[in-house]
């Protein structure tokens, strides 16, 4: 039933809020990706998670014109991924359902290009970033007291916003301290500032109990880069870091005895001699055996199975594992061919005219797109509906919005004037 109501959400935000309809798009992965565990993985559900969303973009896309010419390119990579899917798919259902999920998350490369050509992208942004900081941490609580969902230990859980899931979680944060670090940009009231102030709070400490190496390197890579291209801020950063350290100092007796209970299961992390057992790292030992063994160039530079990858789990880990790494998964299902398309594709897109970037976007745009290299390592971007969507979708805002546009400057135009009224309100009154 849950699922059901967020797709007439969906479609009813789409009918009716058509202007912000992208931005509650990203809430429905969200919410979708929260309570799709209660559900079979049923015909029904799978069109409202891939169909639905997809054919809505197709529509907002073509009605808002978001096409260009040089977007040759994108249709090139879509076409040959379903080549792909229909060359060497695994499980069809699988492999289809996987192949989907990219396209629908690389489409928002255009949307969020026609975005940052029409909107103040990460001003129209920011009451959604919000709101998706504020149910991470209620849903957490609600899987905790219902038992809803499993983590690396039976005393916390992060329902089922399991493994990749939570990659949304730093990017959240992250742009949450670009609000709250820029006030004369993003004006409130001290109420708001302390309320986005102890969600980045409450949403750091989940990730620290949660012990996700990736997501915490998300959010520290990308604070670091944050920080060098915005020197003006650090000391505004310090002075939020040492609040939440103080915080996180206080209210630990609150949440100390998860923390331990995931760091015992969790051993192997405190270790660093374990991580070359690590099976990120041997999965890319075990795909060059694979391929040194078979002798088939057919597979080697087209693949095996696209995006499924539980043969191969089996055959090397002895259990149903999916390769994480989204370079290898890129390698074992389209072979060294489909490497070099997506790495043409994301280059064209994502790192194309990077020097042209307005500089007040280049602050934001580094530390996203690092991000996005961060996680192909371990993966999984591919696969992942709840932060890949986002995260291309800001990428390609904030590359494309230019604050020295006409209309950029109208907006700054008319705040002065208002600015400028109630000054002089204000001194006559007085």
């Amino acid at each position: 039933m849950i699922i059901l109501i967020l797709g007439l959400l969906l479609a009813l935000s789409f009918i009716f809020y058509q202007k912000y309809f992208i931005f509650s798009l990203m809430i429905f992965f969200l919410l979708f990706d929260m309570f799709d565990g209660f559900y079979k993985d049923f015909k029904v559900f799978a069109a409202i998670r891939y169909i639905l969303p997809l054919a809505f973009i197709v529509i907002y896309v073509v009605k808002n014109r978001a096409l260009k010419n040089e977007d040759f390119v994108f249709f090139i990579f879509t076409i040959s991924l379903f080549l792909f899917l229909f060359l060497n798919h695994g499980d069809f259902i699988l492999s289809g359902k996987v192949t989907l999920s990219i396209i629908i998350s690389v489409s928002l490369l255009l949307v969020g290009r026609y975005l940052g050509n029409k909107i103040n992208f990460v001003k129209e942004y920011e009451p959604f970033n919000t709101f998706m900081l504020a149910i991470v941490p209620v849903y957490i609580i609600y899987a905790n007291v219902f038992k809803v969902g499993d983590s690396y230990s039976s005393s916390f859980s992060t329902g089922f916003l399991d493994t990749s899931r939570m990659y949304i979680v730093p990017i959240l944060i992250f742009m949450a301290f670009h609000y709250i670090l820029n006030p004369d940009k993003f004006p409130g009231t001290k109420l708001s500032y302390i309320f986005k102030g102890s969600l980045i709070g409450l949403n750091t400490l989940i990730l620290v109990v949660t012990t996700r190496r990736t997501s915490l390197g998300m959010l520290v890579g990308a604070i670091l880069v944050y920080s060098l291209l915005n020197r003006k801020v650090i000391f505004k950063m310090m002075m939020v870091i040492v609040f939440l350290l103080v915080g996180a100092i206080a209210t630990f007796p609150l949440y100390q005895d998860r923390l331990n209970a995931q760091l015992e299961e969790r051993e192997r992390i405190q270790n660093i001699d374990t991580y070359t057992k690590e099976g990120r790292y041997l999965e890319s030992l075990y795909l060059y055996q694979f391929h040194s063994q078979l002798q088939d160039p057919k597979k080697l530079f087209l693949g095996v199975k696209m995006f499924d990858t539980e043969s191969f789990g089996l055959r090397y880990f002895g259990v149903g594992r999916h390769i994480h790494s989204d370079i290898n998964m890129i390698i074992y299902s389209t072979g060294l061919v489909g490497l070099m398309l997506f790495i043409v594709f994301f280059s064209f897109y994502l790192w194309r005219g990077n020097n042209r970037i307005d500089s007040e976007s280049k602050k934001l745009f580094f530390p996203l797109l690092f991000m996005f290299l961060f996680v192909l390592l371990p993966g999984r971007f591919i696969g992942t509906f709840t932060y890949g969507p986002l995260l291309m979708l800001l990428i390609a805002g904030i590359k494309h919005t230019n604050y020295n546009k006409p209309i950029y400057k109208l907006i700054r135009s008319n705040r002065l004037v208002q600015s400028q009224k109630i000054k002089t309100r204000l001194l006559t009154s007085s």
